[in-house]
């Protein structure tokens, strides 16, 4: 499990909680056709982050659920403010935003929000058009109230790209599976449904620890 200010113990009980929510067959195994999800390995991560040439580099590094839209808030701010103050362009800078910990639901898709409750849950997250439990992911539509591009289809039109905590999403699938669920399953069907331009990677503090060995600057974005 990643790091944060929260202690492990406080994201056990959270998310145990929220996955009470769920109902007796919301948490079952999916069809025998889902595959096993394979999580990138340190190799495959290091020539992945290899990839990245612009002269500017940074990485947003989302712990929180109100870390993720500020993460991406502060994502779109570099782009818009580098290119309106310095006259740079968006292919000059690289940038990620990493989810991890109990930012980790926002790297998968609608889908997923909608079948486990268990995120909004966790996350004490409501939906602000509904102002109910969430049931997508809402920087999937959402832009940050007054920021243009300020949401995960916005950045991605960008050159951004998103990272997914590969160890939280396996603790996660064992809470959602329960005693009777298949953990595995439900791993790799999170894996399959990462939001459009997200990896799944090792764990958070990984990806942090190497993205910072190849030039990316570091900004905790909460």
């Amino acid at each position: 499990m990643s790091e944060s200010l929260v202690p492990r113990r406080s994201f056990v009980s959270r998310i145990a909680a929220g996955a009470a929510a769920l109902s007796a067959t919301s948490a079952i195994a999916l069809a025998p056709s889902m595959s096993a999800g394979a999580t990138t390995s340190p190799d495959e991560l290091e020539t992945w982050l290899a990839t990245f040439k612009a002269p500017n580099k940074c990485l947003y590094d989302c712990v929180q659920a109100t870390g993720a839209s500020d993460g991406i808030l502060f994502a779109r701010n570099l782009l818009t403010l580098s290119q309106e103050k310095l006259g740079t362009k968006d292919i000059d800078t690289n940038v990620l935003v990493s989810f991890r910990h109990f930012a980790t639901p926002f790297g998968y898709n609608d889908a997923m929000w909608a079948k486990y409750p268990a995120f909004s849950e966790l996350l004490k997250f409501e939906d602000p058009k509904t102002k109910k439990p969430a049931m997508r992911n809402v920087p999937l539509h959402d832009e940050v109230e007054g920021f243009p591009d300020a949401s995960l289809p916005g950045l991605k039109a960008r050159g951004v790209r998103f990272t997914v905590c590969g160890a939280a999403t396996t603790f996660i699938a064992g809470i959602l599976a329960g005693k009777t669920g298949n953990a595995k399953t439900i791993e790799a069907e999170l894996i399959a449904n990462l939001v459009p331009g997200a990896r799944i990677v090792p764990a958070g503090v990984v990806v942090v620890q190497r993205a910072q060995k190849r030039g990316f600057a570091y900004t905790y974005a909460g």
